[in-house]
């Protein structure tokens, strides 16, 4: 059971920090972008956010 959260808690911190780089990569290209802004923006939050979410239950995973 300790080996399985162990690779759930790597696994949720190393996708977000990929998520993370993703939408740096996107936010530097969303002047490009033929979709409208807002609805850009948006998504760049929910990534985020999401992002954010998987650090956090990676980290509390690990940790307890």
């Amino acid at each position: 059971m300790i080996v399985v959260k162990f690779i759930f808690g790597i696994g949720a911190i190393l996708i977000g920090i990929w998520q993370i780089y993703i939408s740096k990569q996107y936010f530097n290209n969303l002047r490009k972008q033929s979709s409208p802004l807002i609805l850009a923006l948006i998504a760049l939050i929910a990534s985020l956010a999401f992002a954010a979410f998987l650090l956090v239950y990676g980290v509390r995973t690990l940790l307890f």
